[in-house]
């Protein structure tokens, strides 16, 4: 876990900032982390995200000094004539979708290598292999999410997962500064980025089959971005310039009046937000401090309930260890078990052929570094999980690591390790892959000790990963 306070200079990725419920101390944490500790007390807490969109806003870093030494530069360097006296400001927060997803990219090549052979190097023979290349990265885009404004940029692309944010409130925003109204539900923002992806996908052309491209698990938030609008209307001319409230950068200059000024004003959208929290990290029921480590699934020391920090997650139907002799340098590794309908084991034991007629698809509940990887070792889980000897427990080894992959994700990863398998079977491509029914969930786990470059697992000496694969 990492924590970095509001004094490092060195900072990448989204930045939320939020007060310790303890002292009250500042802290500044990455969004992609949810237990924490106080650098000023010692607390150990934890950040929960609401069921509806997290509103956030990026303050202004810019003076009014500072915005026309920026107008005067951009004038210069386009032999325009500087500014006058009759300047107008207005300061305003633009929204913006922010949304981040899972992209699966597959794409099938044919590889052509030539050989010359001889002496004189003129006999060529050469030969073609097709490759099927899956890959399965982190998404991020922003959409407008604000009435139509001409000069505001649509989007702020990838740039928003450099921001330092603060959750959006009337303490956190400036003075003299207006929100403008969502204009734009998350339906239809969806929609364009679904529609965004698809156009990239339809540029690479597949040698042979379907090439795909999808979007999985979006999770959507709305950031508010500070501009300054400077007008003018000096010997009877008008001029706009949009800057940018953080690096102060001239985005457009705008010389006639749009009729988007005067024309009908787009209606607020009908959305509801909510607001992130921050609160000790302790058991809902006894109040026992929990470990100051980010996982989603926890058993309290004290009165060991389990406790799943994830919304809307469904029910751990058992968390059970899987029995084996193993040394004390050993660790237990995570697995989702996920048990599917009776229809579609029959369609899948098939698909996965060493299945052993199981009617379970195994996730690893860690994150894995590279998705072939995660695939494989999914496969030969789902393959041994019938041999294991599996024994419920209440409370977590020492060993046991952390379940840094939520249910939510191991659920996603079904449908994607599926159109995995059946590309195996058929790399020619797929108009539309199967979708599997989860019936239950649980969560093991199984014992592995290193031997040279991998992890082996101690139960059947079978199933192995490399040590590089773990993130």
């Amino acid at each position: 876990m990492t924590l970095r306070s509001t004094t490092n200079r060195s900072k990448s990725g989204f930045y939320i900032e939020v007060g310790c419920p303890g002292c009250g101390g500042r802290l500044t944490i990455e969004s992609s982390f949810f237990v924490l500790t106080c650098e000023h007390c010692g607390s150990v807490l934890r950040l929960t995200m609401p069921d509806t969109p997290v509103v956030y806003v990026v303050r202004a870093k810019v003076t009014r000094r500072e915005v026309r030494f920026g107008i005067d530069r951009y004038l210069k360097s386009n032999k325009l004539p500087l500014t006058g006296s009759d300047l107008e400001f207005k300061h305003i927060y633009y929204p913006y979708w922010k949304i981040d997803a899972v992209l699966l990219k597959v794409r099938n090549d044919i590889i052509r290598v030539t050989y010359r052979q001889g002496e004189d190097g003129q006999r060529e023979t050469s030969n073609e292999r097709r490759r099927t290349d899956i890959n399965l990265t982190p998404y991020l885009t922003t959409v407008g999410a604000g009435g139509q404004f001409e000069g505001i940029p649509d989007t702020i692309g990838m740039r928003v997962d450099y921001l330092n944010v603060l959750p959006y409130s009337r303490t956190n925003t400036q003075d003299g500064f207006d929100a403008m109204p969502v204009a734009r539900p998350w339906s239809e923002a969806w929609a364009e980025v679904v529609a965004r992806v698809a156009d990239i996908g339809e540029v690479a052309i597949a040698d042979f089959g379907m090439n795909r491209t999808e979007l999985f698990n979006p999770v959507a938030s709305l950031v508010y971005f500070p501009y300054v609008i400077v007008e003018s209307y000096a010997g009877g001319d008008f001029n706009r310039w949009v800057v940018d409230g953080v690096t102060c950068r001239v985005l457009a200059h705008v010389d006639e009046v749009s009729p988007l000024d005067y024309g009908e004003k787009e209606a607020a959208a009908d959305l509801e937000f909510g607001e992130l929290d921050v609160d000790f990290h302790r058991c809902p029921n006894c109040a026992e401090d929990l470990p100051a480590e980010q996982s989603y699934v926890y058993i309290c020391r004290n009165c060991h309930q389990m406790i799943v920090h994830e919304l809307f997650a469904r029910d751990i139907s058992q968390i059970a260890l899987v029995s084996a002799q193993y040394g004390q340098d050993d660790l237990l590794f995570p697995f989702w078990s996920l048990k599917m309908s009776a229809a579609d084991s029959e369609k899948f034991q098939h698909l996965f052929g060493g299945m052993y007629r199981s009617d379970r698809l195994v996730i690893p509940a860690f994150k894995v570094g590279n998705f072939e990887a995660m695939y494989r070792l999914s496969k030969r889980l789902s393959a041994a999980l019938p041999q294991f000897d599996l024994q419920p427990i209440d409370t977590f080894d020492r060993r046991c690591l952390p379940v840094g992959l939520s249910m939510s994700e191991a659920l996603m990863l079904v449908d994607v390790v599926i159109c995995r398998a059946e590309l195996d079977r058929n790399p020619e491509g797929l108009t539309q892959h199967l979708k599997a029914t989860t019936e239950e969930v649980s969560l093991f786990f199984a014992p592995f000790h290193k031997e040279n470059y991998f992890y082996v697992d101690s139960a059947l000496g079978s199933v192995t990963f490399e040590k590089s694969f773990v993130s």
